[in-house]
């Protein structure tokens, strides 16, 4: 389920980065015109970040993030896999404190009806629930990573 759910993130995440090109080449193409499309930087950047977080737990599943592997090669396999554990442990902890803070300011911006300071103003609380929610399933992959860890299979 896990590894599905990890897989339509991804999809979504490609679908966003390609919304990106199509907007930053219309903009390219309405400059032709002298004619632009407000906020344009705003949305992009809304777009990037939103496609950044849900791609996070499908590339931690893949093991395609940037991983030091020189703190996984000891001689002793022992202490390889405790060090592991404790690697896996640590991720679990910051990614849980960061889905903590990521709900908690969505709702804080659900609450007094953020809106950003572009020249459009687009509501806040949208784009930081994909930012929780993404930040919630990184989370939860890297703690079943660590148990299979934990338990040998890895």
């Amino acid at each position: 389920m896990l590894n599905k759910l990890n897989a339509f993130n991804m999809k979504v995440s490609i679908l966003l980065i390609v919304a990106i090109f199509l907007l930053v080449l219309s903009q390219i193409v309405l400059r032709l015109f002298n004619l632009y499309i407000p906020s344009l930087n705003e949305i992009c950047g809304y777009l990037l970040i939103s496609s950044f977080f849900l791609a996070l737990g499908y590339s931690f599943e893949q093991e395609k993030h940037i991983r030091v592997a020189l703190v996984f090669e000891f001689d002793n396999p022992n202490l390889s896999h405790y060090a592991q554990v404790v690697s896996y442990l640590t991720a679990t902890l910051i990614c849980t404190f960061i889905s903590y803070a990521c709900i908690q300011l969505t709702i804080d911006s659900y609450h007094f009806h953020e809106v950003s300071s572009g020249e459009i103003a687009i509501l806040e609380w949208p784009i930081q629930a994909i930012m929780a929610y993404a930040s919630c399933v990184t989370t939860i992959t890297i703690a079943f990573k660590g148990l299979e860890v934990l338990r040998g299979h890895s």
